[in-house]
């Protein structure tokens, strides 16, 4: 939460003026974040010290035989007051009290998700963060506010009227019960005054857009706590700690412009194979897989190259590894590990590099003969998908690859539970429906 709206709502909670909505954002504030307690317990301090100012200014000659409720001021009194609630309810936070719920799943649209929360349509929501990874879903706040969300995106209820997009796109309904509803992005926050309005956060930019349909809002930044009033069809971002009007011409029908990216296939340079087993492979599918000991005869690894001899050294931005996870049809997903990780080297051997498709387990490179470059982790109950790495360790090393070859090895290091456990396979040039291995480079400007 801006620190500037904690410090005024826990100003509130002391002044005793703070309403049932706002108890309950403070109380998902202190339990969700740890700075917000701090400045928490920095003003519990400041009420311990205006009681002891209080105390310390009574002269001794007036307050013998007086009760101390009555030698105290009556701003002292509620100082202290509200000293010992805000520690009760520290007290209580930590004791782990159950928070209320402040939402309803009003509705999710093929969604896929990864929350904290339930995701169940017509689940109750306490404060939480929700990710929604896939799909459309609606989130509809007690106070009547409806917040409809666009994957992928991560979205925090904080109270009744609340939220806090932190990244993806939210279309936001506030009917008359919810006037004032506040949706906060990492950088700025927009009050609505009875309207419908989207939010679009953009994380790698570090920008906040906000544009209203209908109605008014006011957009706020987070720092400096600047505010622009926006009625129908106005725009604007916010980046820097500053706000910009959008031209609404260049909002219908604008794409942001895409980074040049070079893609290079393997142009059949992929093979897999298992140990024990010269002939236990398929050419349209690269398997990948590590058995329990007493069953390492079939054991799978892949190995795939990349031309790139026309690349200049050194003018490799940024890569990508990109693989097609699908289904192998061959053992049983429940016999894995729930999640399952595999490994990229890069091959620094030069001996291993005259492997050919269709090599056996013998002729082809083994992780001694190259560089970990990084890996991933694919959930047993997913047999498609896309997958690979995107490390600096995989830039430097094909910066630093003499060759026009690179020569990557595929293996997993998670066993089998059981045997006859699933082999994942990753789509090879040849597979009829997946696209095969690719190295998606952007490079710098060598000029």
């Amino acid at each position: 939460m801006n620190s500037n709206l904690l410090k005024e709502l826990i100003n509130r909670y002391h002044l005793g003026i703070a309403s049932e909505d706002e108890v309950a954002e403070l109380d998902a504030a202190l339990l969700e974040d740890s700075q917000s307690r701090d400045i928490f317990i920095a003003a519990a301090r400041l009420e311990t010290n205006l009681y002891d100012e209080a105390a310390n200014a009574i002269p001794a000659d007036e307050s013998e035989g007086v009760p101390v409720a009555r030698r105290l001021p009556l701003r002292a009194i509620g100082a202290v007051a509200a000293m010992v609630c805000l520690v009760v309810l520290v007290a209580v936070l930590v004791n782990g009290r159950s928070p209320k719920p402040i939402a309803t799943l009003a509705s999710s649209e093929n969604a896929a998700w990864e929350s904290e929360l339930p995701t169940k349509p017509g689940a109750e929501l306490i404060p939480g963060t929700l990710r929604l990874i896939s799909g459309i879903a609606t989130v509809r706040f007690h106070s009547g506010a409806e917040v409809v969300l666009e994957a992928p995106s991560q979205l925090v209820l904080a109270s009744p009227m609340r939220g806090r997009l932190l990244t993806g796109a939210a279309v936001i309904h506030v009917p008359d019960s919810a006037i004032g509803f506040i949706m906060e992005t990492p950088n700025g926050y927009a009050v609505d005054h009875g309207t419908r309005f989207s939010v679009v956060v953009d994380e790698e930019q570090q920008t906040s857009s906000f544009e209203v349909i209908d109605g008014e809002i006011s957009v706020h930044t987070s720092e400096a706590d600047d505010e622009v009033r926006l009625t129908d069809q106005q725009a604007v971002s916010i980046a820097n700690g500053e706000i910009e009007t959008i031209d609404q011409t260049d909002l219908e029908g604008t794409l942001k412009p895409a980074a040049e990216v070079l893609r290079i296939g393997t142009n059949g340079q992929a093979t897999s194979a298992t140990r024990g087993h010269p002939k236990a492979r398929r050419r349209d599918m690269l398997l990948v897989k590590r058995n329990l000991p007493e069953y390492r005869d079939f054991d799978r690894r892949a190995v795939l190259a990349f031309e790139i001899e026309s690349i200049h050294r050194n003018s490799i931005r940024s890569a990508r590894l990109r693989l097609n996870l699908v289904p192998s049809g061959t053992g049983f997903a429940a016999r894995l590990p729930k999640t399952n990780r595999f490994a990229v080297f890069g091959i620094t051997n030069d001996s291993a590099q005259n492997w050919k498709v269709g090599s056996d387990w013998e002729s082809i490179p083994t992780p001694e003969d190259g560089v970990l470059l990084g890996t991933f982790d694919v959930r047993r109950s997913e047999q498609r998908g896309v997958f690979g790495i995107e490390t600096e360790a995989l830039i430097e090393f094909l910066n630093s690859h003499e060759t026009g070859k690179v020569t990557f090895l595929i293996t997993r290091q998670t066993t089998d539970l059981q045997r006859r456990g699933l082999a994942h396979a990753f789509a090879s040039d040849s597979h009829p429906e997946a696209s095969g291995p690719i190295l998606e480079l952007t490079l710098r400007n060598t000029e």
